[in-house]
């Protein structure tokens, strides 16, 4: 009965923890965004993070284009537009915030709520992150699917996290 207790113990505190934040994350993705009115776009690419918060999203499908992200601001670089636009958000959007406020919910899924926003993480059987779920603040349901993920104990290079982009194309602040 001991045993039992103890057990039951480590693997609730285990649970209590939250989930492992990577130093640096990489991934292949699929992203299915669903409208209240139940149009469906899909995305699909490679995802890199790093644990300062830095991130990067490379679309290769339906359209080509990066999204860098570092604390409040944004570079959005649309290959297809050839245009590249500079956003500054108010509040910073860090994935790294919002997964230490995961809080496990049940089996391998976590939540955690984050400037009005409720995230769903599911775990695979390793523990690194699967699966994220959200409603946007459109009202759209994002779901984001990880496969191929890579934990790494030190961070993606600082060159590899950027949005490079030809000269030639436009620019927009915004």
């Amino acid at each position: 009965m001991r045993l039992l207790s103890i057990l039951i113990l480590t693997i609730s505190m285990a649970l209590a923890e939250g989930i492992n934040i990577p130093t640096g994350f990489s991934a292949n993705f699929t992203q299915k965004i669903t409208s209240p009115k139940k149009k469906v776009i899909k995305y699909s690419g490679t995802m890199l993070l790093n644990s300062s918060g830095t991130l990067k999203w490379s679309y290769k499908k339906p359209t080509r284009k990066e999204v860098c992200s570092s604390d409040k601001h944004f570079t959005i670089v649309d290959h297809d537009l050839e245009q590249v636009s500079f956003h500054e958000l108010r509040q910073a959007l860090s994935l790294p915030a919002i997964l230490k406020k995961a809080r496990h919910h049940k089996d391998n899924l976590y939540v955690a709520t984050y400037q009005k926003v409720l995230y769903t993480f599911a775990l695979d059987k390793k523990g690194h992150i699967s699966q994220i779920a959200y409603k946007d603040t459109l009202d759209n349901v994002v779901n984001i699917r990880f496969r191929h993920m890579q934990y790494r104990n030190k961070p993606n290079p600082k060159r590899i996290m950027q949005c490079p982009y030809p000269q030639s194309y436009d620019i927009v602040r915004g």
